[in-house]
């Protein structure tokens, strides 16, 4: 047997990950997940809100105008008389004037439409929402009934 020289062991570099890059894609992968979980814990985006409030609009709205001379008195009795009612989680009033600053605010951009128009030709009205147990067409007779000279409206039904 020859002696051949034995060399000696060099120690094998082992590609290993540096602990700051394991730390750094750690720290990257938390922050990822709480960001996450906080989008989806703080709720609906503000479209998502203004879809769920016009649905509630469509299904549990129901209107009640009072016309004449000076229907505010009138529109404001009803009003009290229809807050005790369980059927409604909301009532809502709006003057005439309360309702034709909204019609100024609508048609802003329509000059014309706005020169011929005046405030005595809107109505006063109770805005109310159902509970979520009722809709508008189960309490619109009794409100006609209950109110013969108004006009009770509901948005009808809801598209899909």
């Amino acid at each position: 047997m020859t002696d051949r020289p034995v060399a000696a062991a060099v120690p094998r570099r082992t590609r290993s990950i540096p602990v700051w890059v394991f730390v750094l894609s750690l720290v990257l992968a938390v922050g990822a997940g709480l960001g996450g979980g906080a989008l989806l814990w703080a709720g609906e985006s503000p479209a998502d809100r203004q879809a769920a409030e016009a649905r509630d609009q469509c299904e549990h709205q129901i209107t009640v105008y009072f016309n004449g001379t000076d229907p505010d008195p009138v529109m404001s009795a009803a009003a009290d008389r229809l807050r005790g009612d369980a059927r409604f989680a909301s009532v809502r009033t709006q003057t005439r004037l309360e309702a034709w600053a909204e019609f100024k605010r609508i048609f802003a951009d329509d000059p014309d439409l706005l020169s011929k128009s005046r405030p005595e030709a809107l109505p006063a009205a109770v805005v109310l929402m159902t509970r979520p147990d009722t809709t508008p067409e189960q309490v619109a007779p009794d409100l006609e009934q209950l109110f013969p000279g108004a006009e009770v409206r509901t948005l009808g039904p809801c598209s899909p």
